[in-house]
C-alpha cells in the first residue's frame, strides 16, 4: 500500500506541475536571445568571447527529459551526507536538502520526494547535516581524512578559501556529473571557474541560490495611479535601464507629511539595500573582477566603463529625495530594516523595491497587486538583463576532499539535481506565483528572464583584497571615494589572485 501511494503522489505532483503552466516554446526564457548572457559586458574581458554560454532554460515547466545514465550503484543503505547552512536567520535557513516527511507544504513535500526517488535508487538515506558554518566543517573533515560528509551545499564568498586550502573536489574529477545538462548552472560554472577548473556550481539541487538573486517588484497601484506605461513591455522591448528607472523614481516621490525632509514617513521611487549596489553593477555588465582569455581573474573595478557605471549609480541611490536606503536609515538604530521595507512598500509608499527572490514571500498579505522585474540594463544597447546572486546567502553545490567516494557522490548528485529539476523547481515557481503576482501571467516571463541569466561576480564571490566588501559598505556613509578605496586596496587584491592561481594550477585534473 505505501508503494501505491508513493506512485499517486509523485504522478499527482508532475501533473500538477505541467498543467500549472503554459508549453516551453512561450517562455521567453527558451529564447536563445533572452538566455544567453551579454558576456561582452559580462565575466569575459575579450568582446568576441560569449563565454561559451548555450541556452540553459531555468523554468521547470518544461518537457522532462530522459534521466542521466549512471552506472548501477548500492550503497547498501547507508547514508549519504550533505551539508547544509543554517544562518540563524527564518529567511535564510536552507530548506532544500532534508525533508523527514510529507507535512503538506509545498517545499518539503518536494524536497521528500526527491529524496524518495535518490534513495530508491541508489538504496541510501540522504541526511542532512545542517550547520552554520559549512566551510569550516569541511575543512576541520578534510584536515582530519574525516570521510562522514559525501557533499555540501557551500556559501559562495567561502569558496575562494575552500580552494585555496584543496578541500574540494575539482569537478573534472566528478566523473558522472554533466555540466551540461540544464539542472546545472552553467553560468556559474564559467563565472566563477579558475584556469578552467571548476569546484562547486550552482544547481537545481538547491533554492538557496534562487532566493538570492536579485531582482525588483513594482506596484501596480502606484503604476496606475501616475498613469506609467506597461513596464512588462518595456522589460520585453529592451527599454528597462537605470535612467528609465530613475525618471519613474522621480515621478513617485513624495514628502507625504510636507515637514521638508524625507525619512520613513514618506513616499519614494525606489527602497534598497546596500547589496543592491553590487548588484546594479553587475546589472549594468561591470564587476569586481572579469577573467582573460586565459581563464584567469583580472581585476576590473577601476575601468573607465566600470568608474563610469558607479558614478550614475551614486547619483541615483545617494539621492534621498528619490531613493531610500532602508539599511543606512534603520540599522544603526537596531531596528528591523527587513519589516520597514516591506511594511513602506506594502503602505504604497514605494514604485519600487530591490529584492531579493526570497523576499517576495514577505508580501503575500499586501492588498495592492505588484509585479515582478529583472536588474534593469545600463543602457539599451546592452543585450541582456542580468541578475546577481548575492554571495552572501547564495550557495553552491561541492563535494569535499575527504567524501568517501568522489565518483559515488557524482552519480548521486547527477541525479539528485537531474529529479529535483522537475519536482522541487516545479514548487519553487509555484510558490512565488501564489503570491500577488500570480494575477497576471507575465510574471512568469519575467521569473524566466531572471533565472535565465543570472551573474557570478567572481571578484565579489572570491573577494580579492576585500574590495566586493567595501563596495558596498560604502553605501552606509555615502561614500563616493572608489577610486581611492581601490587603489588602497589593490596590491592585496592581486596577491589573493595570484595565490588562488597558484592553487588552483597545482590541482591535477585525472
Amino acid at each position: 500500500m505505501k508503494k501505491v501511494l508513493f506512485v499517486l503522489f509523485t504522478c499527482c505532483f508532475i501533473v500538477t506541475a505541467l498543467v500549472s503552466c503554459g508549453p516551453a516554446e512561450d517562455n521567453p526564457g527558451n529564447n536563445s536571445q533572452n538566455s544567453q548572457n551579454d558576456r561582452s559586458g559580462g565575466s569575459v574581458l575579450s568582446e568576441e568571447n560569449n563565454g561559451g554560454e548555450e541556452e540553459n532554460t531555468r523554468s521547470a515547466f518544461e518537457e522532462k527529459l530522459p534521466p542521466p545514465e549512471l552506472p548501477e550503484i548500492n550503497l547498501n543503505g547507508e547514508d549519504f551526507v550533505i551539508a547544509s547552512n543554517d544562518y540563524s536567520i527564518p529567511i535564510w535557513v536552507q530548506r532544500d536538502i532534508g525533508a523527514e516527511e510529507q507535512t503538506g507544504d509545498n517545499i518539503n513535500d518536494a524536497v521528500y520526494l526527491r529524496n524518495s526517488r535518490v534513495e530508491e535508487k541508489f538504496n541510501c538515506v540522504i541526511v542532512d547535516n545542517q550547520v552554520d558554518g559549512v566551510s569550516e566543517l569541511i575543512r576541520r573533515l578534510v584536515r582530519a581524512g574525516d570521510n562522514s560528509l559525501d557533499a555540501a551545499t557551500i556559501r559562495l564568498r567561502n569558496m575562494g578559501d575552500l580552494i585555496t586550502g584543496n578541500n574540494l573536489v575539482e569537478f573534472g574529477n566528478l566523473v558522472h556529473i554533466d555540466l551540461d545538462k540544464p539542472w546545472w548552472d552553467i553560468n556559474s560554472a564559467n563565472d566563477l571557474s579558475v584556469a578552467n577548473k571548476i569546484f562547486a556550481v550552482a544547481s537545481d539541487i538547491t533554492l538557496m541560490d534562487k532566493d538570492s538573486t536579485s531582482a525588483m517588484v513594482f506596484n501596480k497601484k502606484l503604476q496606475a495611479d501616475y498613469g506609467i506605461e506597461s513596464l512588462y513591455s518595456l522589460v520585453k522591448e529592451g527599454g528597462w535601464t537605470l535612467d528609465k528607472l530613475t525618471e519613474l523614481s522621480k515621478i513617485a516621490s513624495v514628502d507625504v507629511d510636507g515637514n521638508g525632509i524625507m525619512d520613513d514617513n514618506d513616499a519614494y521611487g525606489l527602497l534598497y539595500q546596500r547589496d543592491t549596489f553590487s548588484s546594479f553593477l553587475s546589472g549594468s555588465g561591470e564587476f569586481v573582477a572579469k577573467k582573460d582569455n586565459n581563464d584567469l581573474p583580472v581585476m576590473t573595478l577601476n575601468t573607465p566603463k566600470a568608474l563610469e557605471v558607479l558614478d550614475k549609480l551614486y547619483d541615483f541611490l545617494y539621492d534621498e529625495q528619490y531613493c531610500f536606503h532602508v539599511m543606512k536609515f534603520w540599522e544603526p538604530k537596531n531596528i528591523d530594516w527587513t519589516d520597514g521595507m516591506t511594511g513602506i512598500f506594502q503602505d504604497n509608499r514605494a514604485l519600487f523595491m530591490w529584492i531579493r527572490m526570497a523576499d517576495v514571500e514577505n508580501l503575500r498579505n499586501m492588498d495592492a497587486d505588484f509585479g515582478i522585474l529583472p536588474i534593469p540594463k545600463y543602457d539599451v544597447g546592452q543585450l541582456n538583463y542580468l541578475q546577481t546572486v548575492n554571495p552572501y546567502v547564495g550557495v553552491a553545490t561541492a563535494v569535499p576532499q575527504s567524501a568517501k567516494s568522489a565518483e559515488n557522490s557524482s552519480a548521486i548528485l547527477e541525479y539528485m539535481a537531474y529529479e529535483s529539476r522537475y519536482i522541487l523547481q516545479s514548487a519553487y515557481y509555484e510558490i512565488v506565483l501564489e503570491t500577488k503576482i500570480a494575477r497576471d501571467e507575465e510574471s512568469a516571463e519575467m521569473l524566466d528572464i531572471i533565472f535565465n541569466n543570472r551573474v557570478y561576480d567572481i571578484g565579489d564571490v572570491y573577494d580579492f583584497g576585500g574590495i566586493g566588501y567595501d563596495l558596498i559598505f560604502m553605501t552606509m556613509t555615502f561614500n563616493r571615494n572608489i577610486v581611492s578605496t581601490y587603489e588602497r586596496r589593490e596590491s592585496s587584491a592581486l596577491r589573493a589572485i595570484d595565490r588562488l592561481v597558484e592553487r588552483v594550477l597545482e590541482i591535477e585534473t585525472e
